[in-house]
């Protein structure tokens, strides 16, 4: 039931870009319970997952990412994906004694991801290797074509570990 789901809302763009009290006013016309918090910051920071988990005292049973991947869908991005990332968090969290599981087990991993008609899914995603290490199991896609060149795709995680 909606109404006793808990949710904390973490936006890296700052107020000038995402302003949080429109996420607010967005929840309320929608009817829906406002997040119990509303956090600027990266979702990759420590500190940041720790005061998300703190505001529902504990793990999370999903987690719903659209992460930046660049300016308005531009896949270019250093190292690590925004998604790989994630899930070295996921990973770093779960390996970590003195701190609580990002999401539990049986929990699911929803997140969008852009790919361009250069490019396919597989090669979007993160490794076999990282998904084992964060305790996920890749468990389906839907793709949402944009134009031409370009789609996002929604891609699902089951936590097994």
């Amino acid at each position: 039931m909606i109404a006793k789901c808990e949710t904390v809302g973490i936006e890296i763009a700052h107020n000038g870009l995402v302003n949080r009290e429109d996420i607010a006013k967005d929840f309320s016309s929608r009817n829906l319970r406002l997040p119990n918090q509303i956090i600027n910051g990266d979702s990759t920071d420590v500190e940041v997952r720790e005061i998300a988990k703190s505001a529902v005292n504990g793990s999370f049973d999903a987690i719903i990412a659209d992460p930046p991947y660049g300016i308005r869908e531009s896949t270019s991005y250093n190292e690590l994906s925004p998604l790989e990332e994630l899930f070295t968090s996921i990973s770093s969290d779960a390996n970590d004694a003195n701190r609580q599981r990002l999401i539990k087990r049986g929990g699911k991993l929803v997140a969008f991801v852009p790919v361009t008609d250069e490019q396919d899914l597989e090669e979007m995603l993160p490794s076999e290797d990282l998904t084992d290490k964060a305790g996920l199991e890749f468990e389906l896609s839907r793709e949402q074509p944009l134009n031409e060149k370009l789609s996002r795709w929604l891609v699902s995680y089951i936590c097994v570990k």
